[in-house]
């Protein structure tokens, strides 16, 4: 079964909430994002900073600066669906060998 995203959550921002059974409550934003080999992750607690919105508003001020500081995104993983299907349709419109076209038969 697949877990479903916390609707409060933007890109590279979750948001953490604890269930409320679990003897220790968390309740915050997390920052997480990779550029090139540096991993970057801050949580920004909501009683720490006053609430949830407030914390909020902290998670995005400081993505938007450890953004600045670092290179931009390189993607290095599989072919996109849209990729793939240029690829193919190139594939399909390449020439017949002209090996096929000849029609002579070699007698030996």
């Amino acid at each position: 079964m697949k877990k479903r995203a916390n609707p409060d959550s933007e890109a590279n921002i979750r948001r953490i909430d604890s269930k409320p059974r679990a003897k220790k409550q968390t309740h915050g934003f997390q920052v997480h994002f990779l550029r090139g080999r540096n991993a970057v992750t801050k949580m920004f607690s909501d009683t720490v900073y006053g609430g949830k919105e407030s914390a909020r508003r902290a998670a995005r001020k400081f993505k938007r600066g450890a953004m600045t500081n670092l290179p931009d995104r390189i993607f290095r993983g599989p072919i996109s669906a849209a990729k793939a299907a240029r690829a193919s349709k190139l594939k399909s419109k390449a020439k017949p060998k002209a090996a096929a076209k000849r029609g002579k038969t070699r007698r030996r």
